[in-house]
């Protein structure tokens, strides 16, 4: 009986030191974008594919506005437990720089666990251009009758076109619309001069003939694209640029649950039931090591700080 009893008691004392295998509920991703978009696409296919790995469901949640500050924030501010998770994406390297203040700050508020996609970029001309190469392209601008469009002040699209305008020494004019769709309307009609553009809404353009591609910026030649230089073979080797989706938590989270999201992320980002769908969105899927995925964010925050500043680029 004496056995017995030391025997419980040490079963009692050690219980609260056992620790519960996570996740034990839901896993949110919180989506800072409106549904539909890229990003709320690459979170419910990821979604898909992970949730059976956890063995719970996962969740998207959309949280759009601010620039992607609100959901952002959300994240930020979670508890350190790995069930409210944030679909990152390039504005998330570029806000810092961009908005004078944040509700949050990135560096020590948030932690990367794994990169889920590279998303390739296409710098996109009307159909109607003179401009058939990029050094075509360079020639027009420098004689000032040039205007390139993006999705909005601070996106991707602008950004990366600043990236290049300075790489090639021009200075053109930026016309900013609300979103890739009436970016692309207006070029196709010649209002504006050049794009750079997501694969989702370039390839079925330029498909139709009705734009025309001079270069991408991945570090190889597209397979949809084989004709196409990339901005390495044609402006500066290793000039390599994408946009990108991964997942962050909130700082804090303890390493056993960054090591098994960053493993079953990697997992489902790759699963060959997945890969028609990745290719249907014209992203390359990734799946990276919380180490792997920290590096690449912090050189981004670098880069397109650096961007920020020299083109004296500011979100109201």
């Amino acid at each position: 009986m004496r056995r017995i009893v030391i025997a419980l008691a040490l079963s009692f004392g050690l219980a609260p030191a056992a620790q519960a295998e996570w996740p034990e509920q839901p896993v949110r991703i919180v989506v800072p974008a409106a549904p539909g978009g890229p990003t709320d696409i690459a979170a419910r296919l990821l979604g898909q594919y992970l949730a059976p790995r956890l063995g719970q469901p996962v969740v998207i949640e959309n949280r759009p506005g601010a620039g992607g500050n609100i959901g952002t924030q959300a994240v930020a501010s979670a508890a350190p437990d790995g069930y409210m998770l944030l679909m990152a994406s390039f504005s998330n390297a570029a806000n810092p720089a961009l908005f004078d203040r944040l509700p949050y700050d990135t560096r020590r508020d948030l932690v990367a666990v794994s990169q889920v996609t590279h998303v390739p970029v296409i710098l996109t001309v009307p159909a109607s251009s003179p401009a058939r190469t990029l050094a075509e392209l360079v020639t027009l601008a420098k004689s000032g009758t040039l205007t390139y469009a993006t999705g909005g002040v601070g996106t991707s699209s602008h950004l990366i076109a600043e990236l290049f305008n300075r790489a090639v020494g021009i200075t053109v004019p930026a016309a900013h619309y609300r979103g890739a769709a009436p970016a692309n309307q207006d070029l196709v009609a010649g209002r504006v001069s050049y794009l750079f553009d997501n694969p989702q809404t370039a390839l079925p353009l330029l498909a139709a003939d009705r734009t025309r591609a001079l270069a991408v910026t991945t570090a190889a030649r597209l397979p949809e694209l084989p004709d196409v230089p990339t901005l390495s073979e044609t402006v500066q080797p290793g000039l390599v640029v994408t946009s990108w989706h991964g997942i962050m938590a909130r700082a804090g989270t303890p390493e056993r649950v960054l090591a098994r999201l960053a493993r079953d992320i990697a997992a489902a980002t790759n699963d060959p039931q997945a890969a028609a769908r990745w290719k249907e969105l014209g992203v390359a899927p990734v799946g990276s090591s919380p180490q792997d995925f920290g590096a690449f964010f912090e050189a981004e925050l670098d880069r397109w700080a650096r961007v920020v500043r020299e083109a004296n680029i500011k979100v109201e």
